[in-house]
């Protein structure tokens, strides 16, 4: 069954375009979807140099859209240098630091309780593998996978 036909039971809101502020002054942006009428909510993290709004990656949005209806705050950022992202794009040498640095950003989101998780899969799942090892003190949990 699609993830769309499993709504949960909160109504969600996307607020498009939130700004990031890297250690180094790049703009990082992401969109957040949050549940409606939550507080103190547990975070999800996806980072992608895919392009967080496109169209050929729906899926990849319609878990953000299902986990945020079930009770989630979740964001999806676009990388250094990516699709209007600031910065010049180098797979993998931002990772580690902006990783960091977006996983206390999301921590300190009004709307997080602080517990920040990570998912993703292809280059999501290496960066996560990347933030993880700067140990972010509000990163509770990185999930990467990949299909076959």
């Amino acid at each position: 069954m699609p993830l769309e036909d499993q709504g949960g039971p909160f109504t969600v809101t996307v607020e498009r375009g939130a700004v990031m502020l890297t250690r180094d002054g790049k703009r990082l942006y992401a969109d957040i979807y949050q549940p409606h009428g939550e507080d103190a909510l547990p975070t999800l993290l996806r980072r992608t140099p895919y392009g967080r709004t496109q169209n050929d990656l729906a899926e990849a949005f319609n878990e953000a859209h299902y986990f945020a209806s079930h009770g989630y705050l979740v964001v999806v950022q676009d990388t250094r240098g990516r699709h209007g992202s600031e910065g010049v794009w180098h797979p993998f040498v931002y990772e580690a630091q902006d990783g960091y640095d977006a996983v206390e950003w999301a921590a300190s989101l009004p709307k997080s309780n602080g517990r920040v998780g990570m998912f993703g899969q292809s280059y999501g799942a290496i960066s996560q593998y990347l933030a993880a090892t700067q140990r972010p003190p509000h990163l509770v949990t990185a999930v990467p996978w990949t299909r076959r």
